[in-house]
């Protein structure tokens, strides 16, 4: 997608608008980024962006009963929302039939949400729910949220997304008005349309929904410099349900702004590592041996450049341990080991030409299917429209990482791996009665699978 075949509007209110036609098909995607997320939250409110998601989920006040995803539902479609780092996103794919109804619900709740102290106890005790279910009572809960704890400095490079309990907990409706009001302005806020639709006609509807709501002045997402890691770090989590011993290792991603060719050259080295069956620790001499399960993957949820701050590459490998349960740290060592040695190949000897096209075509394959959906579409060019104003970034992509990722930077991609600190996290089985260092460790984090719906 080149930069003429976006249509970008700056409303008067300050909203900007990102318009994408696609002819073919007869679906839309809409999508409204506001630019904050939970490391914009105020100091002790910890759990505040999410919990505001929840609340704006259920639609404005001109809402028919029921709230936003009914309607949505009933039109044949489907939404949802996600609170990221740096942004918080509402989304939805429908049939071009139901675009304005789709931007008047979403005009709707930026004008005035439905924050009732009825709503705000039900959230609360779903946000309670998932904590429950996503974190202590699920394996491996604490990652990877263990790990920007573990190498950050900086408290709010180090939240996860849920918050801290006791700050949850005194939330109220004069906060939640204030979060509104400093961060839910248009100026602050994006929309994004993607699919079947006129441009011209889709921004006549973008108006007239859109430039009655008032602009007001906004607070912006502070500073999010984190130094480097001066030192590696070795953390143990004993988990109750976990069956089987695990390993998570952390290691700074480059600035996605500043450093682009080596995060692009890091995104590939991490599929080389662990990402499909001919990946180096999966299969081959480098594989370590009774691994359960493993994976590598760049990004807090598995998705690259969805924010600007600092970001980590993780490995998770789960292998079996000690006949008694406990920590087998000879076998959390073989995965280590054989993780610097995979970098220490790749840093002196490169990687075979065949399997660096073969993994960079793969990896760009899996992100142009993701471009299909048209609300997954919205979502990912308003991102990047958003973060770094680069929508076209999205399309490009796949090419920047098949076509122009070269063997020489993914070697120095290992390289400056194999020389960095990192967070090596070990999961360690314990009964229930003595299991209090997970809590202790990591709050009320999330776990991770493609790492999207948590949160």
């Amino acid at each position: 997608m080149t930069r003429n075949q976006l249509r970008r509007l700056v409303l008067d209110n300050g909203l900007r608008v990102l318009l994408a036609p696609n002819p073919t098909g007869a679906s839309i995607g809409v999508a409204v980024h506001y630019g904050v997320g939970f490391r914009t939250e105020p100091k002790g409110h910890t759990g505040l962006a999410h919990l505001f998601e929840h609340l704006m989920i259920e639609g404005g006040h001109g809402a028919p009963p029921g709230g936003y995803l009914p309607q949505v539902q009933r039109a044949g479609g489907l939404g949802d929302a996600k609170t990221r780092q740096d942004s918080t996103v509402y989304y939805a794919a429908a049939p071009a039939s139901a675009l304005e109804m789709l931007l008047t619900l979403e005009a709707d709740r930026m004008r005035s949400p439905r924050i009732s102290l009825r709503n705000l106890r039900t959230q609360t005790a779903v946000i309670d729910e998932e904590i429950r279910l996503m974190v202590r009572n699920r394996p491996y809960g604490a990652f990877p949220w263990v790990l920007p704890r573990a190498l950050h400095t900086r408290a709010e490079n180090a939240r996860d997304g849920y918050g801290e309990t006791v700050d949850l907990a005194a939330l109220d409706i004069p906060l939640c008005e204030r979060f509104f009001i400093d961060h839910y302005a248009p100026g602050n806020a994006l929309v994004t349309l993607t699919g079947a639709f006129d441009p011209a006609a889709a921004e006549r509807v973008v108006r007239r929904h859109f430039e009655p709501l008032p602009g007001r002045p906004f607070v912006t997402a502070p500073d999010d410099f984190e130094p480097a890691p001066r030192e590696d770090r070795q953390l143990s989590v004993t988990d109750p349900h976990a069956g089987l011993p695990a390993v998570a290792v952390g290691y700074r991603m480059p600035d996605p702004m500043t450093e682009r060719a080596d995060y692009l050259a890091h995104l590939v080295l991490a599929a080389l590592l662990g990402q499909g069956r001919h990946a180096l620790l999966r299969r081959g001499p480098a594989a370590p041996k009774g691994v359960a399960s493993l994976s590598v993957g760049c990004g807090l949820f598995g998705l690259p450049l969805d924010t600007r701050g600092p970001d980590l590459l993780t490995l998770f490998a789960v292998y079996g341990g000690g006949g008694d349960g406990g920590a087998d740290t000879g076998d959390s060592a073989r995965v280590t080991d054989a993780l610097d040695t995979a970098l220490t190949t790749l840093a002196e000897n490169g990687v075979e030409a065949g399997l660096l096209r073969a993994t960079t075509a793969r990896w760009a394959a899996g992100a142009l299917r993701e471009l299909g959906d048209p609300g997954t579409r919205a979502q990912l060019l308003g991102l990047r429209e958003m973060l770094f104003g680069e929508a076209e970034l999205t399309e490009r992509l796949p090419e920047l990482v098949r076509d122009e990722v070269t063997a020489e930077q993914v070697s120095r991609a290992a390289a400056r791996l194999r020389s960095s600190h990192r967070a090596v996290v070990r999961f360690v089985p314990r009964p229930a009665a003595t299991a209090t260092e997970t809590e202790t460790l990591t709050g009320t984090a999330t776990a991770s699978g493609r790492r999207e719906a948590a949160v």
